[in-house]
C-alpha cells in the first residue's frame, strides 16, 4: 500500500508513462523505489562534429576553478561569380565581417552592451584544405601562416547595435579590417590574380584550392580573460569583402567584390581546454560533478543494477540532479541539459526520450532537463528517462549509463551538479511493474 500511495502522489503524466496499457495489473503490482544505485562521475567530453554548423564560436576565458577554455574558427569562402576581372582598379581594403548571433557573450554580464571587457583577436591564413563534406571534430587544428592578416584586433562585443556602412543600416555584426601587411598583400592579389599563376576566379574549386581560408582566434601575444562570442556562419553578413576603386576612363568609383560563406563554403569551430586535475579525478570524497560546453566536460551517470530488475515494464523514471553551484552573472548555468548515450560507433547520441519529446512536442518539454527553481535558492535539472531505463532493463544498450551534456557543442555554458552522495544528492525515482 505504501508503494501505491507514493506512486499516486507522484502523479505520473501520460507523456512519461510507458507500458501501463500493455498488461493487466493490480495496483499492488506496481513497485516504487528511490534507492536505485546511480554513480555520477566527471569526464573529459568526447569530441563531436563542429563542421558544417550554422553557428561558430570564438573567444577564451580563464579562471582558477575551471581552467582555460579557448575557441577558434577555421573557415573558407566562395566567390559570388566566376570570371571576375578587375582592370584599372586600385586596392582600398579587405574587410572580414561576422554576423552576431543574438545570444550575448559568455564570460561577462550579458546585459553589458557593448561588453566591458575588450577582446584581443588575430586572423591567420590557413595553409591546408578544409575539405567539402568532410566531418571535422572540435579538436581539429589546421596549419596556418605565420604572417598574420590581422594581429591584435581589439573590440568590445555588442550583438544588439546596428552597423551603418556607407549610409546603409545593417544588422549587428563585427567588422575586422585586414590591414597588416599580409592582409594588404592578399587584397592586392585578389585584384591581380594573374600573379598567382592560377585562374582563381574560374571556379569555386580553383579559388578554394588557392585561398584555403582563415583562422579567427584569441590573440596569442595579448590574450584576455574575456568571453566566448557566437556568430552566424551562414549569413549574408558573414563574408570577406574586397573594397577597391575603379579608375576606368579616368573615373574614381568605389566598388566591392564579396567572398561569401552562405553556400559552398566550410566552417569548423575548434576548442581547447586545460582543466585542473581536481575536476576529473573523481575522488570518493567528491560530492560535485561538472558539465561544461564547447566539448569541455560531461557527467556520466551509471545505473549498474537496473539491468537486474528482471522482466519489468518501466512505468516512470524520473532523474533529479540538484545544482551544486548556480555560477555567477558572468558565467551563468545552462538553461537546458541533455541526456545522451553511446551508440555502437562510440558516438554520443540523444536518448530515445529526447527523440520522442522532439517528435511529439517539437521541443524538450516531455523529456525535461530544464533548470528548475525548487525554492529557497535551490535548483535542479529534472529528466524523464523511462524509455532509456526500459532499454537498460531489457539489456539492449551498449552500456548501463547516460551522459549529461549541453544540447549543442557550440553552447559555452557550464554548471556544477551534486552527485549521488549525501542527503541532497542526485536520485533516480523509479516506478515499474513486474511481469509474471
Amino acid at each position: 500500500m505504501l508503494a501505491v500511495g507514493l506512486f499516486s502522489a507522484m502523479g505520473c503524466s501520460k507523456s512519461s508513462e510507458i507500458g501501463l496499457s500493455l498488461v493487466e495489473q493490480e495496483q499492488s503490482d506496481i513497485l516504487y523505489t528511490d534507492t536505485t544505485t546511480i554513480i555520477l562521475t566527471t569526464q573529459d567530453a568526447d569530441r563531436v562534429e563542429t563542421s558544417n554548423r550554422t553557428i561558430m564560436a570564438c573567444g577564451s576565458y580563464t579562471d582558477v576553478e575551471w581552467g582555460e577554455s579557448v575557441a577558434s574558427v577555421f573557415m573558407n569562402f566562395r566567390i559570388n561569380n566566376t570570371g571576375a576581372v578587375f582592370p584599372n582598379s586600385v586596392f582600398d581594403s579587405l574587410v572580414l565581417s561576422l554576423a552576431y548571433q543574438d545570444f550575448g557573450h559568455y564570460g561577462e554580464l550579458r546585459t553589458n552592451k557593448p561588453a566591458a571587457v575588450t577582446q584581443n583577436w588575430e586572423i591567420a591564413r590557413v595553409l591546408e584544405d578544409i575539405e567539402e563534406g568532410t566531418v571535422y571534430e572540435s579538436d581539429k587544428i589546421f596549419m596556418t601562416d605565420g604572417n598574420l592578416l590581422k594581429s591584435n584586433f581589439q573590440f568590445n562585443p555588442n550583438d544588439t547595435a546596428d552597423v551603418i556602412v556607407n549610409g546603409t543600416t545593417l544588422a549587428p555584426h563585427l567588422r575586422i579590417r585586414l590591414d597588416d601587411q599580409a592582409g594588404i598583400d592578399l587584397g592586392e592579389i585578389f585584384l591581380d590574380p594573374v600573379s598567382t599563376g592560377v585562374d582563381i576566379y574560374e571556379s569555386n574549386t580553383n579559388f578554394k584550392d588557392w585561398f584555403k581560408g582563415i583562422q579567427i582566434r584569441p590573440s596569442s601575444s595579448n590574450p584576455s580573460d574575456g568571453s566566448i562570442i557566437r556568430f552566424k556562419s551562414k549569413d549574408d553578413l558573414t563574408k570577406l569583402t574586397l573594397h577597391y576603386t575603379d579608375t576606368s576612363n579616368g573615373g574614381s568609383v568605389a566598388k566591392v567584390f564579396e567572398f561569401l560563406t552562405n553556400e559552398d563554403a566550410e566552417v569548423v569551430s575548434s576548442f581547447a581546454h586545460t582543466h585542473p586535475v581536481g575536476l576529473t579525478d573523481n575522488l570518493v570524497t567528491d560530492t560535485v560533478v561538472y558539465v561544461q560546453g564547447l566539448d569541455g566536460l560531461h557527467t556520466k551517470i551509471a545505473f549498474p543494477f537496473v539491468g537486474e530488475l528482471g522482466n519489468v515494464i518501466i512505468n516512470k523514471a524520473e532523474l533529479v540532479i540538484p545544482v551544486a553551484d548556480t555560477g555567477t552573472n558572468d558565467y551563468p548555468e545552462p538553461i537546458q541539459l541533455l541526456a545522451k548515450i553511446k551508440d555502437l560507433g562510440g558516438n554520443l547520441v540523444a536518448i530515445d526520450d529526447v527523440i520522442t519529446s522532439i517528435n511529439r512536442a517539437q521541443s524538450y518539454f516531455l523529456f525535461g532537463g530544464v533548470l528548475e527553481d525548487t525554492g529557497n535558492g535551490n535548483f535542479v535539472y529534472r529528466m524523464y528517462i523511462s524509455e532509456e531505463m526500459q532499454a537498460l532493463a531489457n539489456g539492449t544498450t551498449l552500456e548501463p549509463a547516460i551522459y549529461i551534456t549541453l544540447p549543442s557543442a557550440l553552447d559555452p555554458e557550464r554548471v556544477q551538479l551534486m552527485n549521488e552522495k549525501g542527503m541532497n544528492g542526485a536520485k533516480l525515482y523509479l516506478t515499474y511493474t513486474k511481469i509474471k
